[in-house]
């Protein structure tokens, strides 16, 4: 029995809870043949309470990483996705590898800085009671959903501070607003002040890097247009870091609007001993090199799609 095939089978079953006729259809196999795959899961030890497989990591992707763009650390998650993407299963993966990375760094009454998105959402899920102890989770950029949307942030922030028995900070304001006085006159705020000052002086900070896209997680949350993601296209923008829109050298594009971005400014990124920039799929090449360029990253968490982009 092919142990990828059926290790892929366990993922699409267990996981996203597909139907097995689903999961036919995505592996394009019968149905008699999944059930064959996912008992084969389970006689041989791959599936328990959690799924685990000897390709979980890629260690030669991992250290060719680090060793061409000069990294702290470098962690790459097996997919086994299929030559389609399959950006479920990618999310799924990356996830569970940011969680076991944190959890791997023994955090105990220290402080830990966090933006928010997709992937964020997916390293909450994938965390476990006890990852941390007494843990400082603090936001790095605003999060107040505009009218009409949602973001998750709260809730991430939560489920990273509940599940390492320590305390949210959450950062109670908007990811982008209207003015520059406006955003001006909100950091002056004492609890929106001392929040940035917590997170500036977290040792550890986990970030998403967001690829320039109409379906960006900012257009999603109703803070920019969509039609804006041209305009800083034509700016030489690849793609955003908490954010902020940065061109291939990592330096902000559009200068106008990162003045009225809420949260850390760019730079404070990598003035920290681990700071995690963590992405799945091939589309999130250009930020993450720029990322690297700019020295906001020491530390990279990908699939092994996104790997081999960064090292083609």
């Amino acid at each position: 029995m092919d142990d990828r095939l059926a290790i892929r089978a366990a993922y699409l079953y267990y996981r996203l809870d597909l139907t097995q006729a689903r999961v036919a259809s995505r592996l394009g196999v019968s149905r008699a043949k999944v059930g064959r795959l996912l008992a084969s899961a389970r006689s041989s030890g791959i599936v328990s309470i959690d799924i685990q497989h000897p390709l979980s990591r890629v260690t030669g992707m991992e250290v060719a990483l680090v060793m061409r763009y000069g990294l702290r650390d470098a962690v790459v998650a097996s997919t086994l996705a299929g030559p389609e993407g399959e950006g479920d299963l990618q999310l799924l993966a990356v996830g569970a590898a940011g969680a076991h990375y944190l959890a791997s760094l023994e955090l105990d009454q220290t402080a830990l800085a966090l933006g928010w998105g997709t992937t964020m959402q997916a390293v909450a899920a994938a965390l476990y009671p006890g990852w941390a102890h007494e843990v400082d989770v603090y936001q790095l950029n605003g999060a107040v959903p505009a009218p009409g949307h949602a973001t998750g942030a709260a809730e991430m922030m939560d489920r990273f501070a509940e599940l390492g028995a320590g305390r949210a900070h959450h950062l109670q304001v908007p990811a982008i607003v209207d003015r520059i006085a406006v955003r001006e006159a909100l950091e002056a705020e004492r609890s929106v002040s001392r929040d940035l000052s917590g997170a500036r002086d977290a040792p550890v900070a986990m970030f998403s890097l967001g690829d320039l896209c109409r379906e960006s997680v900012l257009v999603a949350s109703g803070y920019i247009d969509a039609d804006l993601i041209d305009s800083l296209r034509g700016c030489g923008a690849v793609g955003d870091l908490i954010s902020r829109f940065v061109g291939a050298d990592g330096q902000i594009t559009d200068p106008e609007l990162d003045q009225r971005t809420m949260g850390l400014e760019l730079e404070s990124l990598g003035a920290r001993g681990v700071a995690i920039g963590i992405a799945a799929g091939p589309s999130k090449a250009p930020i993450a090199r720029a990322a690297i360029a700019g020295g906001h990253l020491n530390t990279l968490i990908v699939d092994d799609s996104l790997a081999a982009a960064l090292l083609a």
